[in-house]
């Protein structure tokens, strides 16, 4: 008889290998997308706080005021109704304001980011409504990426750091669908504090853009009911909108008016965060 010692693997034997790498694979492989996904998170977070740092840097220099751009005002030549306020040019939008402090274009994109904007494609931000370039508009960031904004309803009143009440709670930049917030929820919580009522649900708010980062379209409704009257005003919105919506793993990375940053769970990212009044 012959001996089956130098015979290769029979059919059966390969397909329990086969079978066994399989398993294997399936097993490994979300432990490696999950690693991934935090290593691009920390990145994102040294980003966050170096735009952080910037901001802060800026304020310094600045009477402890935050970079100032009205989205009313665009596009604006003259010193506008109130007199006090700078008129709007590309050197008053947050991002190129503190580029002299960042001198990096990369770190104003998360590695996570699935929609991602190059700054000279940046719609009304970059350019004035007769398609020329602003003043002021830094062209060494034409190519690179934007996929983190700005506390707007800060950037638009620019409070002193002095007048903040909770500064540490206040944000100034995090991963964001938009390069402003807007002041979605904003009304809601400021009623809510004028109310003085603990239990009021406006309290659960959440501000959208900042909680829900990866895309607006994932989230129902987004501009009419992404507070009063829906599942997100009363916190008890559908898991879909934490799990798919935030950029990161539930949630975002987020920098605040008192230098550090950290990450947040999108449940947490309350309208509070706006910070001002």
């Amino acid at each position: 008889m012959k001996s089956r010692s130098n015979a290769g693997f029979t059919l059966i034997e390969l397909l329990v290998v086969i079978a066994i790498i399989a398993i294997l694979a399936a097993i490994l492989f979300p432990v490696f997308a999950q690693a991934r996904e935090k290593a691009r998170g920390a990145s994102c977070l040294s980003n966050i706080k170096q735009l952080t740092l910037g901001m802060m840097m800026y304020s310094q220099d600045y009477d402890e005021t935050f970079p100032e751009w009205r989205w009313d005002q665009n596009y604006s030549t003259n010193w506008g109704d109130k007199g006090w306020y700078s008129p709007n040019n590309a050197t008053t939008i947050w991002y190129y304001a503190i580029y002299p402090y960042v001198k990096n274009g990369k770190v104003y994109s998360c590695p996570s980011a699935t929609t991602k904007v190059r700054f000279r494609d940046n719609g009304w931000f970059v350019y004035d409504n007769t398609g020329a370039q602003p003043v002021g508009r830094n062209t060494i960031l034409d190519n690179e990426y934007l996929s983190y904004g700005s506390n707007e309803p800060l950037t638009y009143s620019f409070p002193s750091i002095a007048a903040m009440d909770k500064p540490a709670d206040t944000f100034i930049v995090g991963d964001m669908i938009s390069a402003l917030s807007s002041w979605d929820c904003y009304g809601d919580w400021v009623n809510w504090e004028n109310a003085g009522r603990p239990n009021d649900a406006r309290q659960n708010f959440r501000i959208p853009r900042l909680a829900w980062a990866k895309t607006d379209s994932k989230i129902p409704n987004y501009y009419g009911n992404a507070c009063s009257g829906s599942p997100a005003g009363s916190g008890q919105f559908p898991g879909a909108w934490d799990d798919s919506s935030a950029i990161h793993t539930r949630g975002s990375n987020v920098g605040f008016a008192d230098g550090h940053a950290k990450f947040n769970q999108a449940g947490n990212v309350r309208a509070s965060y706006y910070g001002v009044k």
